[in-house]
This record gives C-alpha cells, structure tokens and sequence, in this order.
C-alpha cells in the first residue's frame, strides 16, 4: 500500500480515531486519539496491511498556548518502497500514553528520552527512568516552561555576560500541527 491507500485503510478501519489528515511537501500526517495510539500503530505496522515495520523516529515538541502540551511524533516507514507515515498525538501534562515498546523493542530510548526531558510518561514501559540527565535531577528541561538554569560566571576585563532569561522572548500564539 502506498501512503494515500493507507491513510484510506487506516481511516475505514478506526475512523473514531482519526482527528485530521494532511499531506504537505509530499509528507502525508495523520493526528490520532491518543488512547488508540497503540492499536493504530501496530495496525500500520501489518505486514499484510500498510507494512509501516519501521519506527524510524519517535520525538516531542512541547507547547505552552493555548494550553499546556506535549505533542508526540511518530516516524513510520515502509521498508518496501520507502513511504513515510508521520502520526501525531497531543498529551496534555500529567497524563500518560501507552507505550510502543512491544511493537518496536528500539522505541525502549526514544520514550525514555521523551520521560526524561519532556515529563511524558509512558503506560507498559518496561524501563521508564532517566535517560540523559541524572537521576536526582529536578524537572524537565525541554518543557517551555522550565525555568532556565543562570549561572554567574566572572570575566576578565569588565565583561558582564549576558543573562539567557534577559535575551530569549518567548513567542506568543504559535499553532499546533
């Protein structure tokens, strides 16, 4: 099945499921109800069905406005003609998402990483700590709420260094999708 056939089976098959479509520069994204995320993927991934066997990628971009969330990004390929498939979920803080580790054994580090600088947690993780920063660190440092970490530091000459939180504006009404 090529891209187009699959978003036309995936939508015949969950239609409850499927919140929007869109194809942009030849890249086809479906946004999907978080709680079928797991039954959507492994869905995709049938041989005999779509064939996406591939995670290629597994990432997150968080938000701050409207409202506080993470958006969860899935990379799908079809090893035999080399389609992709980026499936999108949004959680919202404090909530969690199933994991696809039993779909994908390598997804294992890309959620791990997501727990770790985003705060996702991931329901059937076999492993879900810290993954780059150490254990006794406080919060998640890619959350656009987090406040940034200043430290002084002493230049020779008169120098005064500037300060990260005086120089970075943070954008307002920024869109989803």
């Amino acid at each position: 099945m090529n891209t187009e056939e699959s978003i036309t089976f995936l939508t015949e098959a969950m239609p409850e499921s499927i919140l929007n479509s869109k194809k942009f520069l030849g890249e086809a994204t479906i946004e999907i109800n978080k709680q079928k995320v797991l039954q959507i993927l492994e869905l995709l991934k049938q041989k005999s069905g779509p064939g996406y066997e591939l995670l290629s990628d597994l990432t997150a971009i968080d938000y701050i406005e409207p409202k506080k969330v993470t958006k969860i990004v899935y990379w799908l390929q079809n090893p035999n003609h080399f389609s992709r498939l980026r499936i999108i979920t949004f959680v919202e803080r404090g909530e969690s998402i199933s994991s696809v580790t039993s779909l994908w054994s390598g997804a294992n580090w890309y959620e791990r990483e997501i727990f770790d600088l985003f705060g996702v947690s991931f329901e059937g993780h076999p492993d879900l700590t810290r993954l780059l920063m150490t254990d006794d660190w406080t919060g998640h440092p890619l959350r656009k709420d987090y406040k940034l970490t200043e430290e002084s530091v002493e230049f020779k000459h008169g120098v005064h260094p500037k300060v990260p939180s005086d120089i970075i504006h943070v954008k307002r009404n920024q869109k989803y999708l």
